[in-house]
């Protein structure tokens, strides 16, 4: 036996892509068949040599440095037979999988897998144990509580809520780290057909203003992320608060689903680093009393300082009511980035979304022509600006052209800036924008042209959003450790 776990039972069907599965004969592309045994109220799940014995395939799941094998099963015939369990036992051996329905809501089982702790704790077992534990001197088990630590088991969840999702890229550098995203939430429909594309976990498409966040709490995932936009940074005026300006109102709405989320023990809300100074930062101060119950960590990150070829600043506050959660230190320094050249390396016009970047008019193509690598629209000669440029009002990322041995700029929207190629007189295209945030060229994106180059310049650098989503994992890990090796005496 590989791995025993305990798993949620969704109607929506069997998805099991655990990292076990690597030592498994379940690799992605092998056809698979499945047993039912509605007697024991089990499905057992067997790799095939025949292919056409069954249509069901292992699929894939693409992590930065491997490829994770994933089982997938929405046949409702099948999962009829778990109907009414209260969880479901997975139980991974190298030639088969066993699902077993469980309908004992205190049924207790031990997952073999150190790493993780996945351990799941009878609340009957430990009862007396917390009840003596929150009495002494433990700030975190103070905080969080016994009937918040009890009803899941006394351990905290790897679940996220996702908030402004984008087209998913924050959630997979999370989903990278091991954790599941129960829900999402964005509004443009665009995005939402991407994220759908590449994630498996249920996306709303609506407006949050109109969005009933009780559900949040009824959801009652551990962790929230998101990157809600705001634009309200003027300094003037201020007989009202930053967060009463109507240009953050997303910034109050994620406030206020964190605070409809009891659940909710670590949050993280990324921004441009602005954020953080607004005010004299009195913007972020709001932000910190509106969540006084959380211990607050904030700084400003460069994605380049964490293996991306993107130069790209954010700002990030994570909250946390499990102990203080610090800024996760850089991997990288300016002898070790990488560069353009690096990342870019092997594309070519068969990877999807390569070809989709702005046929340039001749006119333009004549401007890129006067572009030296590293130089933009300073370049060009008197004749070939436009009034904007001759009066210097024009913003130097315009008509930016890339280096190869350095990482790029932080990019902008690259149509509308004209972010050019190294060497060649065209805009950047959509994959090599997505090869520059670290996203994987098996991360697809659909829609118009426009939506999706600006889709992809909204997001989060993969390897930043790893490194944060490492420093919460760390975080929860020690908690739940905390909770299996009891310092007590008595």
């Amino acid at each position: 036996m590989l791995k025993t776990r305990k798993a949620k039972n969704s109607t929506r069907g069997i998805y099991i892509q655990d990292k076990e599965l690597l030592q498994t004969n379940f690799q992605p592309s092998r056809p698979f068949v499945y047993e039912i045994d509605t007697k024991g109220r089990s499905i057992t799940i067997r790799p095939s040599e025949r292919t056409e014995e069954t249509k069901n395939r292992v699929s894939k799941r693409c992590m930065r440095d491997y490829v994770k094998p994933v089982i997938d099963i929405r046949d409702k015939s099948v999962l009829s037979v778990l109907e009414g369990a209260k969880h479901l036992e997975i139980i991974i051996e190298k030639n088969r999988i066993r699902v077993v329905g469980k309908f004992n809501e205190h049924t207790t089982i031990l997952d073999t897998t150190s790493e993780d702790l996945q351990s799941a704790v009878a609340e009957t077992k430990y009862t007396s144990y917390f009840q003596r534990a929150l009495k002494v001197a433990d700030p975190i088990l103070r905080n969080i509580g016994l009937s918040d630590t009890a009803k899941n088991g006394l351990k905290l969840s790897f679940d996220i809520i996702s908030l402004f999702s984008g087209a998913g890229i924050m959630d997979e550098g999370f989903v990278q780290e091991g954790f599941q995203v129960k829900f999402a939430l964005e509004n443009n429909s665009e995005a939402v057909m991407s994220y759908r594309l590449n994630h498996t976990n249920d996306i709303a498409c609506v407006d949050i203003t109109k969005f009933d966040k009780s559900a949040f709490n009824e959801i009652g995932s551990t962790v929230m992320i998101g990157g809600s936009p705001c634009q309200g940074f003027s300094n003037s005026n201020r007989h009202t608060n930053f967060l009463d300006n109507p240009n953050n109102l997303l910034v109050r709405e994620y406030i206020d689903s964190i605070k409809n989320n009891p659940n909710c023990k670590v949050f993280v809300l990324e921004n441009v680093p602005r954020l953080l100074t607004a005010g004299n930062g009195m913007f972020k101060q709001e932000i910190f009393d509106e969540l006084s119950d959380f211990d607050i960590t904030s700084g400003v990150l460069c994605a380049a300082d964490y293996g991306t070829a993107q130069l790209r600043k954010r700002a990030f506050i994570i909250g946390s009511k499990i102990g203080q959660i610090e800024l996760p230190s850089p991997t990288h320094n300016e002898d070790s980035y990488t560069t353009v050249k690096q990342a870019l390396n092997g594309l070519n016009d068969k990877v999807r979304n390569q070809l989709d970047y702005t046929i340039p008019k001749p006119g333009t193509i004549e401007r890129m022509s006067h572009i030296s690598p590293g130089s933009n629209w300073r370049e060009l000669p008197v004749e070939l600006m436009s009034n904007g440029m001759k009066e210097g009002k024009t913003h130097s990322n315009v008509f930016r052209r890339l280096l190869w041995d350095k990482p790029s700029i932080a990019l902008p929207n690259f149509r509308k800036s004209n972010i050019l190629h190294p060497s060649e007189n065209r805009s950047i295209s959509v994959r090599e924008c997505a090869r520059l945030f670290g996203i994987s060229d098996d991360y697809l994106f659909t829609g118009s042209l426009s939506s999706i180059q600006q889709m992809v310049c909204n997001a989060i650098p993969i390897e930043m959003s790893r490194a944060i989503a490492k420093a919460v994992k760390g975080a929860i890990k020690k908690f739940n450790n905390s909770l299996l090796q009891p310092q007590l005496t008595y």
